[in-house]
């Protein structure tokens, strides 16, 4: 019966044996339950424990005890220390180590344990020619640009721009204010200083454009769209590969946040997952789907309408992809 250690989920020869990867996004759930199959369970930490022993003549009498000082504490070694007059000296150390595995290192595990196995067969999805061997439930893997979602990024960036126009109608407000003030001062000089009082660059003209806009049932229904997106468990984005076949990836909030969607973006990467959909010439999905709105027979029109109707927007990329794609339920996108 193999022991704890032959137990362990990593091993050091297979690990030498494949260049690192680095996940930013990992389904750890999907992750664990594969590797668990596959080794018949997962150990992510592991104790080991090391005696030494070793004598000496010894030079006085007398029986000690001793525990070593609080470094040694802290790594759990303990030394007891015995002596007999002109006897032999017998001093024994335990040693005892935590080994733990992160997320990412069982991942390689699991990585390594694929790239080896001849019962599991993992797919590649470069180019249009490939989606004719792909089926729902195929190990996948595709590298390319990660593109993510351009409705989000512009929901996004209206939500950032908002905050600065507001300060612009800020800094816009109180200089009417003063100007105000300054026309009825009875000094002169004040009243000749008007013209100097504006704000710089144009941002007036932006300003009256937001106080356009920002009442408007258009940015009504674009925060709406936006909080929807939000609160979805889950979000869609786009890998583009070299050959430009789209790889949508419906990826899991637990794993996926802003903070990773800024590592991931213009940054070119491999993705690992399960394929949930091939799709057919004719075929498309709208990456707005999850939302009200997006989930109408029009609802891409009237998002796109909506987009570019925001201030600086213009022309904004299509919430929809079109074959050639394929969509994949991810377990990692790493590096």
């Amino acid at each position: 019966m193999p022991d704890r250690l032959t137990e362990l989920v990593v091993h050091k020869s297979l690990m030498t044996q494949y260049g690192l990867a680095h996940p930013l996004y990992l389904d750890v759930q999907m992750m664990v339950s594969f590797l668990a199959y596959l080794e018949g369970g997962v150990y992510v930490s592991i104790e080991e424990t090391t005696q030494r022993e070793k004598s000496k003549e010894g030079k006085g009498g007398g029986n000690a005890k001793m525990k070593l000082p609080s470094l040694g504490a802290l790594l759990g070694m303990e030394a007891s220390l015995s002596a007999e007059m002109g006897g032999r000296v017998g001093e024994t150390a335990e040693i005892k180590v935590a080994r733990h595995h992160t997320a990412a290192s069982l991942f390689n595990a699991l990585r390594s344990h694929l790239a080896d196995s001849k019962s599991i067969t993992i797919h590649r999805a470069e180019k249009e020619e490939d989606l004719a061997s792909l089926s729902s439930g195929d190990f996948v893997e595709s590298s390319g640009r990660y593109t993510g979602n351009p409705l989000a990024k512009n929901l996004a960036f209206m939500g950032k721009f908002l905050e600065y126009i507001q300060l612009i109608t800020d800094v816009e407000e109180r200089n009417r204010q003063r100007s105000s003030s300054a026309r009825r001062s009875g000094n002169p000089q004040t009243r000749a200083s008007v013209t100097q009082i504006q704000s710089p660059g144009g941002l007036a003209e932006l300003a009256d454009q937001f106080r356009e806009f920002q009442d408007s049932a258009e940015l009504n229904f674009l925060q709406k769209v936006k909080e929807e997106i939000e609160a979805s468990p889950i979000q869609d984005v786009v890998l583009r590969t070299r050959s430009g076949l789209q790889v949508i990836l419906t990826v899991s909030s637990d794993y996926y946040n802003q903070s990773v969607g800024e590592w991931l973006d213009s940054g070119d990467f491999i993705v690992l997952g399960k394929v949930t959909r091939v799709l057919s010439p004719g075929e498309s999905i709208n990456l707005s789907r999850r939302t009200v709105i997006g989930s109408m027979d029009d609802g891409e029109d009237m998002v796109t309408s909506l987009t570019t109707s925001f201030p600086l927007v213009g022309d904004s990329q299509s919430a929809v992809v079109n074959y050639p794609a394929v969509q994949v339920l991810p377990m990692a996108i790493y590096v």
